[in-house]
């Protein structure tokens, strides 16, 4: 679990130091894509931002998302519980019309998706992961995970489109991971953030943040709540503390 930092000291490091002007940068140098809007990529799930994209991102939403703080909150803190046990989770920015609350501060991780050829991109097997922890739920707690989430696979979409007409090689954004990496590692211990310990899903981050270090220890109650019963009577308390926070 990534150790706690005080959040408005490291966002004013961040600034005070360039960094966010330094990951935007390195965001600068990928392809600009464009797509239909489908949203099967963001329906997947929230895929994972290194700290100072969190830093970038949080900042994002305090100054310009004030009205919907409250939306934002509740919907992160769902997904943060739910996410391995109920279907209709997906990533908390995604809106009723499929785009994106925070388009401008995504992390590298959504920017990247549709760069690499379809040869390229389905080397590596995402789903793996989540029938390990689904197994894992049921043997050590009798957690069951939906098969609709333990067998959902992220795939290439051939939608995504670039203004150079070409895929980019995995090198490319092999190199742009470690940037972004090598930033993180000004707040943390390198070892940490080679081992992806910095690298977590937008709401995992936010939800450090909001419910603090407790945020983990009631996760599998709750979760075996809604797998058992459908109910949210644990969660419910955690939603009206979520949903209060300012940012």
């Amino acid at each position: 679990m990534l150790p706690s930092v005080e959040l408005y000291n490291a966002l004013n490091k961040a600034q005070g130091n360039n960094m966010l002007a330094e990951l935007q940068q390195i965001y600068d140098k990928l392809p600009q894509t464009t797509c239909n809007n489908c949203a099967s990529c963001c329906n997947w799930g929230s895929p994972p931002a290194f700290f100072i994209e969190y830093l970038n991102m949080y900042k994002y939403v305090r100054d310009n998302m004030k009205e919907q703080w409250g939306e934002v909150l509740t919907r992160s803190a769902e997904y943060f519980y739910l996410e391995l046990v109920d279907v209709n989770q997906k990533c908390p920015f995604v809106g009723p019309d499929n785009r994106c609350s925070i388009y401008q501060v995504r992390p590298l991780s959504c920017r990247i998706y549709g760069l690499l050829a379809k040869s390229d991109f389905e080397k590596g097997d995402l789903n793996q992961g989540l029938k390990f922890i689904a197994s894992k739920l049921w043997d050590e707690y009798q957690i069951k995970v939906p098969s609709e989430i333990a067998n959902s696979e992220l795939k290439w979409c051939g939608n995504v489109k670039n203004p150079t007409g070409k895929h980019l090689k995995m090198d490319v954004l092999v190199s742009a991971t470690s940037e972004v990496a090598k930033i993180d590692a000004r707040f943390f211990p390198e070892n940490l953030v080679d081992q992806e310990g910095t690298s977590l899903p937008y709401p995992v981050h936010l939800m450090n943040t909001v419910l603090g270090d407790g945020a983990r220890a009631r996760k599998i109650k709750i979760m075996k709540e809604f797998a058992d019963q459908g109910t949210k009577t644990m969660l419910a308390p955690i939603l009206k503390k979520a949903n209060n926070f300012e940012f």
